[in-house]
Formats: C-alpha cells, structure tokens, sequence
C-alpha cells in the first residue's frame, strides 16, 4: 500500500489503529514542535502524543525483557516504562491490564509496543478513528533512519526556526541549559532533519519554519494537510481550548499554549542573548542562516568575511 493511498483512507477505528500510520514531529528544542503537535490534535482524525521518552528506555534494551508472551517479562517492560511515561505524558499512562489487552491481541514486537503507547492519547481524548498517529519529541530527529524503518508508511515533519530565537528561548525557559549545548543542538538537527529529506524524499519528510507557521498559521497548516492527505479543519487554529493544551501547559515552559498563535516571539532574542552569544551564533551558522532567510545578504557578506 503506498503512503499516499494510506493516507486517503477514511479513519481508522480503535481495533484497527496498528495500521494507521505515525507522523513524528522533529527538530531543535523549542522550535515550536509542540505548538504544531497541538494543531493537528485539534483535528479530528490525528493523534499526536506527548513527547515520546519512553522510545530511548524501551529500544535500546527491548531485547532483554525475554518472550514477552510471558505476563512477568511483560510486567517488569511495563514498570521499567513508567518512570519516563509519568515525567513527559500529561495524560494518565495506561494501566498493566489495558498494555496486557493490546499486546494479546497485536503481539508484543517492538512496533506494537510503540504504537500501544503512540495511540493512547488518543483513546484517553475520546477520539474513535484515526489516519494519523504521531510523536512531537524534538530529539527523534536523530533517530530518523530508526523509525522510518519501523513504520514504512511514516512521515516527517522538520521544525526550523531562527536559532537565535530557538537559543533564547531555550536560555529563558531553562537558564541551566549550556549555551554552546544549545546551538550544538540546532546545527545537528539541521544537518539530520535534511539529511533525511534528502534520502526519503520530499513526500516523507517536510520542513516548516515556524515563522511561517505562526505569522500564516491557516495557510501553512493547509499545506501540512495537504502533505498528510486530510482534510483541513478551521478547529486546528483553536488549538489552545484542547484538554491536550489544558494539559500540556501544566509546565511552566509551555504556558503560552494557552493563547492563540502570536508572532512576539519572533526575534524575541535581542531581549535575552548578550551580544557575544549573537555574534556567536552567526558567525557559525551564517551560510545556513542566509539560506533560510534569517541573515540578510549584506550581513551574509559582513559576517562571511571576518
């Protein structure tokens, strides 16, 4: 079945959600991965959960859990999950018996597993059927090869964002991060997320720079619709009147999930990086910054001949 034909397809219904395929949405930390996940779980037959920690306990050691036919095995997977299920899903995990219901009835492969949990949210929000499952962890971006593999029909969505702004706001919202971490974090997302466009190709994974979606959100959210190949829905610039935003901005860091879309945020940097950090970032980044239009051509060629 091709991605596009599977896409097309009406929803899928609870019983049926292991083949619905899943969309992940990728890029640096605070690049507006969240705000584009609570979009599209404002539509109705999309599902995106919060971020996905458990994917790094669970893929790593899968194969140590033993046959997990075995309710004991099964059960010591479940609690070694739960740790990173309480800290990053704001919706209540689900309990022993209802992962026990799923694996019996789809099997316990690594897949199934990712997709019990992948889903949840959406049974916990009462939606029925689905064309769409996803996962807004920004850092899946590195393990792209990883989940393309697993899930042949998925796709990619690449957050992009001035990473100034990106730095700022990772230095407002968490003033114990390392700088120099930070911008690491851009430069290699970057290089990842295109990487992946380049050998999937374009239908796969889609980039979106977050100016664009928060200065046009209907028009760039059309777009990305037309790239899922579902209908658009009005709802979806209604984000922040979800439970899933309700939730979500329990953390202090997304409280502004709470407000329609805004554009305050763009070249919100000046008021938070020194100079230094400034001259730091496009210094590094000013070839690549100049091709996503954050650098003028005249401060391409000022910062290009230092």
């Amino acid at each position: 079945m091709s991605i596009t034909s599977a896409s097309r397809q009406p929803g899928r219904t609870q019983a049926d959600w292991m083949s619905v395929p899943p969309i992940f949405i990728v890029g640096c930390p605070r690049s507006g991965t969240t705000l584009l996940r609570l979009m599209l779980v404002a539509h109705p037959n999309i599902s995106i959960s919060s971020e996905g920690a458990y994917v790094y306990t669970l893929w790593p050691d899968f194969a140590a859990y033993g046959d997990l036919s075995d309710p004991a095995n099964l059960r010591a997977l479940y609690q070694a999950l739960q740790p990173a299920l309480e800290s990053e899903k704001l919706l209540s995990p689900p309990t022993f018996d209802e992962f026990l219901n799923w694996v019996t009835e789809f099997g316990a492969s690594l897949r199934s597993i990712i997709t019990f949990y992948g889903t949840w949210e959406a049974r916990v929000l009462g939606k029925k059927e689905l064309i769409w499952w996803g996962d807004n962890a920004p850092y899946h971006v590195y393990h792209i090869p990883f989940f393309a593999g697993l899930f042949p029909d998925s796709k990619f969505i690449l957050m992009i964002r001035d990473p100034r702004d990106a730095c700022a706001s990772s230095k407002a919202g968490f003033p114990w991060h390392d700088f120099d971490h930070a911008i690491g974090h851009w430069e290699k997302s970057l290089l990842d997320g295109l990487a992946a466009r380049w050998n999937l190709g374009p239908a796969r994974v889609k980039p979106v720079k977050y100016e664009e979606l928060v200065t046009e959100p209907a028009k760039q959210l059309q777009d990305i619709c037309g790239f899922l190949g579902v209908e658009y829905t009005e709802g979806m610039l209604t984000y922040y009147q979800s439970d899933a935003a309700k939730m979500i901005a329990q953390k202090s860091h997304h409280t502004n999930l709470l407000k329609p879309v805004f554009t305050s945020s763009i070249g919100k940097y000046r008021q938070i990086l020194t100079q230094d950090e400034i001259d730091a970032i496009e210094k590094r980044f000013y070839t690549p910054m100049r091709h996503l239009g954050y650098l003028s051509y005249e401060e391409y060629e000022e910062r290009s001949s230092r």
